[in-house]
């Protein structure tokens, strides 16, 4: 009997929009220089977050109730890896950079508008993993980028497991 009163409420999860930024600093210009390009990237990444979140769009939400949930995605900044080498003359040194995305998430009511939580998360490829990758034909012959769609979308649902861990905290 005491069970329905310290039940919690059951919430219903719509999805809002997700959003992919485009990028906009020198990064996005070696990206494309590469074999992938930076559309492909944006649109897997999209592409996937679709996947991940797969929920009734908040739009055709029919009888809303006070407990119902909003959820808004946005990838506000992303990197694939890369190594470039810079000579200067006589002296050269690397240039590197691991791939790494940033995940944003707005969870907020339906009715109101009124946001609950809002959280990011900042995942990068850890460094063995990124050196592991430096030595290998790939890497030396450059007919692959070192790092495709699929290792964005590796670090991405791994972006988003962490992500939907802090909103659970919160509902």
């Amino acid at each position: 009997m005491l069970k329905r009163f310290f039940r919690k409420e059951r919430h219903r999860l719509y999805l809002g929009s997700i959003v992919v930024a485009p990028r906009s600093n020198i990064k996005r210009y070696l990206d494309e220089w590469g074999v992938c390009g930076r559309e492909d990237l944006d649109s897997s990444l999209r592409q996937s977050l679709e996947e991940i979140f797969e929920l009734p769009p908040a739009i055709g939400a029919l009888d809303p109730e006070d407990t119902d949930l909003v959820l808004d995605i946005v990838v506000p900044k992303f990197q694939s890896g890369d190594m470039w080498d810079v000579s200067l003359g006589v002296v050269g040194f690397p240039i590197a950079w691991r791939p790494k995305i940033k995940i944003g998430s707005r969870l907020y009511k339906l009715k109101t508008g009124e946001t609950i939580h809002t959280a990011t998360v900042l995942v990068k490829m850890p460094w063995k993993e990124y050196f592991s990758r430096l030595f290998t034909w790939r890497a030396f012959l450059r007919f692959k980028p070192m790092f495709d769609s699929s290792d964005m979308n590796q670090l991405l649902h791994a972006a988003c497991l962490e992500l939907l861990i802090k909103l659970r905290k919160v509902t």
